[in-house]
């Protein structure tokens, strides 16, 4: 994997506490590393990792031992989140953990936790599920039984809608007082975690009966399926702000995102659990310079679906993305990826990608100095770009072109995405855009055209 920025990590003080410390490294994305997991630096210049039992522990008799966890940080950090459950475990002195009773809830999640089918997810989705599985199997019933010992074929969907509905609130000390709390996103989280579990255990043989998570109807009314999509002008402002702060790349990520209907991790890429760092890259970009503007195309790739499509930049009538060739070709081909840092790395003195908790701040203070909403996210300007091609009435196809989406099924069985659609696409957004322009125009002349209103005459004495 490729490591590439300076982490911050934590160790246990001992008393419970994580103490910061920072070291260099050269990891893709800056990380805060889970309690006891520790980075060492190589004579060679890489960074490995090591889960270490906390000396308090190991002094009271902690079964647990010390881990070499490797030089892949993503993995590193999914099997620390594990030993670290197996070390609270541990000091709550619950009895069996790491080897739970064949065929409950906590068995089922220990199987997945090591099944290909979870273990080929991307590490972020892992973590996610990881703390659903943690979050499910903690929940307390009625009878005091904790879910983790509950039989998995025992779980029908009634008992699942009973613990979504109660994983959904949570209580909290506010001056004093017990406030309930919603905590919707989180429990959604854990159903689709408890959901993909049940859906392996089933191919697996270790689940009899059907998926008591399938077709729950999540509510999504109060997360973030309700994002905000930016406007053109939103795009324009926000590119005027990091330009005039001195981050261009920040605006050339905004247009990507906007244009291309691009996701955050396809603009700045993203590393699969092979390590493989994914993204817009130079090699996917043919410059008109270089093969000239009948030829000149980029090529797309939307991670979540892994679907890959070049979108012409030029038709017979011009350009189908004012401005983004321009900006392009004005980006310095700083590394393999089109948005890098605008800055070297201090300690490695190279320019770097942007990694996810970096960008989204950097993000947070362009926007806000541009004037733009505090609920318009990045996610915003690929919703923006999806909503603009709607109005410009894209077809089903057409938006599933540019947006790499693999449904809707009824369609998808009998066409594929193409070069021509997504031309078509790009197309009918230009066209929408000088109307919309036109017809700026033409109010502005209007208004000027009217006579301007006689003075009122001073009353007669």
């Amino acid at each position: 994997m490729l490591f590439i920025i300076a982490l911050t990590s934590y160790r246990d003080s001992g008393d419970g506490c994580p103490s910061k410390i920072s070291m260099g490294s050269s990891e893709l994305a800056t990380a805060r590393l889970p309690p006891n997991l520790r980075a060492k630096r190589l004579r060679t210049g890489g960074t490995a990792f090591y889960w270490e039992v906390p000396t308090k522990d190991r002094r009271s008799g902690c079964t647990l031992a010390n881990e070499a966890l490797g030089q892949d940080l993503a993995p590193a950090i999914v099997r620390a989140i594990q030993l670290n459950d197996m070390l609270t475990a541990w000091r709550s002195g619950e009895e069996g953990h790491g080897a739970p009773i064949p065929g409950t809830v906590r068995w089922l999640f220990q199987q997945v936790e090591k099944h290909p089918r979870f273990t080929r997810t991307a590490p972020k989705t892992q973590r996610s599920y990881l703390q659903g599985f943690r979050l499910i199997e903690k929940f307390r019933l009625k009878s005091g039984r904790l879910m983790a010992d509950v039989a998995v074929d025992a779980v029908e969907p009634r008992h699942a809608d009973a613990l979504y509905e109660a994983l959904q609130w949570v209580d909290d000390e506010v001056d004093g007082q017990s406030v309930r709390r919603r905590r919707l996103a989180t429990a959604n989280a854990a159903m689709r975690a408890a959901r993909r579990a049940w859906a392996i255990g089933i191919r697996a043989g270790w689940v009899k009966r059907g998926n008591p998570f399938r077709k729950m109807e999540l509510d999504t009314t109060d997360v973030g399926g309700m994002t905000r999509p930016a406007t053109r002008a939103d795009l324009e402002a926000f590119i005027a702000a990091a330009d005039a702060a001195g981050y261009p790349s920040m605006g050339t990520a905004a247009m990507l995102a906007f244009e291309l209907c691009q996701r955050e991790g396809d603009v700045i890429g993203t590393v699969d659990g092979s390590g493989r760092l994914h993204g817009l890259s130079w090699s996917g970009y043919r410059s008109p310079a270089d093969v000239g503007a009948d030829r000149a195309e980029i090529r797309i790739r939307q991670h979540k679906t892994g679907t890959w499509i070049w979108v012409p930049l030029y038709d017979e009538a011009g350009e189908l993305f004012p401005g983004l060739v321009d900006r392009l070709e004005a980006t310095p081909r700083a590394g393999s990826l089109i948005v890098m840092r605008d800055r070297p790395d201090p300690r490695k003195r190279v320019i770097l990608p942007h990694s996810e908790h970096h960008f989204r701040h950097l993000f947070r203070d362009l926007a806000d100095q541009a004037g733009l909403p505090k609920d318009l996210y990045f996610m915003g300007f690929r919703h923006g770009g999806l909503t603009e091609l709607g109005d410009a009435e894209g077809t089903d196809q057409e938006l599933m072109s540019m947006g790499g989406h693999k449904s809707r099924q009824m369609l998808t069985v009998y066409t594929k995405t193409t070069r021509k659609q997504a031309a078509s696409a790009a197309r009918k957004r230009r066209a929408l855009r000088a109307e919309l322009a036109a017809g700026s125009e033409r109010g502005s002349e209007r208004g000027s055209e009217r006579p301007a209103p006689e003075k009122a005459k001073a009353p007669e004495t």
